[in-house]
């Protein structure tokens, strides 16, 4: 009998040790498909719609977010906003990303980004702004559903 138990404790004590180590290697996964997801979005900002068509595969049906002039948006809103667009992008990046995994399917990821062009005016641009996304795993597929974005500052 005592030979059972200290097997079930040693078994019992085992994964519990094992649990944070499983947790953070899924953690790890989550953060770089984030990520990668993130930098997806900037990439196509570059595209002729302004990454319209990207970033809707990207937002839940019930997504929301604050644009850099305050502005409440809907997923439709947003979209519009950026297929309307008359600012010229020649580059769309992320400089930094920080994600925290808060449980197995929500997640927010805060970063800057840089964005350099012409606006319609044919005037160059080169602006900074800092954002944060909150992302939720539906289905088996991560899905940004609520964003907020700062003022964009001009880099000289």
């Amino acid at each position: 009998m005592k030979s059972i138990t200290a097997r079930i404790l040693a078994i019992t004590a085992l994964s519990l040790c094992a649990a944070p180590f499983a947790h953070a290697q899924t953690a790890s996964g989550v953060e770089e498909k984030l990520k990668s997801m993130e930098d997806s979005w900037a990439a196509a900002q570059l595209q002729k719609d302004h990454g319209a068509s990207v970033v809707d595969g990207l937002l839940s049906a019930d997504f929301f977010g604050v644009d850099s002039k305050g502005k409440i948006r809907n997923k439709g809103e947003w979209l519009e906003r950026m297929r309307i667009d008359t600012d010229t992008y020649t580059y769309s990046k992320n400089d930094s990303m920080d994600v925290h995994v808060y449980g197995p399917n929500i997640a927010t990821v805060c970063g800057t980004s840089t964005e350099k062009g012409k606006d319609k005016d044919g005037k160059k641009f080169s602006r900074s702004f800092a954002w944060a996304d909150t992302w939720m795993e539906r289905n088996g597929q991560w899905q940004c559903i609520a964003e907020g974005s700062s003022t964009p500052v001009a880099k000289h």
